[in-house]
């Protein structure tokens, strides 16, 4: 009886154990789960000049991700030249796997972007296989950008994509 009541004794404190690891390693799974800190925040995040073709096409340049869609698996890369001002509007899986094997899934086709200056304003010229239009850019900062309504917010991406300007 003796024994019975020490192996129920231990098997309470086993249990709680348990329980304990269990919660920490939860606490710990959605803590490392956050898709907030794939973001870039730049303490100075002031609005950048719309005049300026150079400070809009280093700014602009980068990976970014949809405000409404923070946590998703897609991400938009502006790989613009230094001194040309044209790019790739590139949507691209954000994926563990890519990150390991560092390969890009190959798409065709992808829309042409390049930025031109009217009247004292530097817009976006989209150009794709069934579409073309010019294109206000709403707002820029070093943290976000604004076009048709879409708030973009400034993601860390892909460590081995090295992008043009760097």
């Amino acid at each position: 009886m003796e024994f019975v009541m020490i192996y129920e004794n231990f098997k309470k404190k086993d249990n709680l154990r348990l329980i304990i690891c269990i919660s920490i390693l939860t606490f710990f799974f959605f803590g490392c789960s956050d898709p907030k800190r794939n973001l870039i925040v730049a303490k100075n995040n002031s609005e950048i000049d719309l005049t300026q073709l150079d400070s809009v096409r280093e700014n602009l340049n980068g990976f970014w991700i949809p405000k409404d869609d923070v946590d998703g698996q897609e991400i938009l890369w502006l790989n613009f030249n230094k001194e040309k001002n044209s790019t790739t509007w590139e949507q691209i899986p954000y994926t563990s796997e890519i990150k390991r094997t560092k390969i890009l899934p190959y798409k065709s086709c992808p829309t042409y972007i390049g930025l031109i200056k009217i009247n004292g304003q530097v817009k976006m010229e989209r150009v794709g296989l069934v579409f073309s239009d010019t294109t206000n850019i709403e707002y820029l900062s070093k943290n976000e950008f604004k076009i048709h309504g879409m708030t973009y917010l400034k993601h860390k991406g892909y460590d081995f994509l090295k992008l043009e300007t760097e």
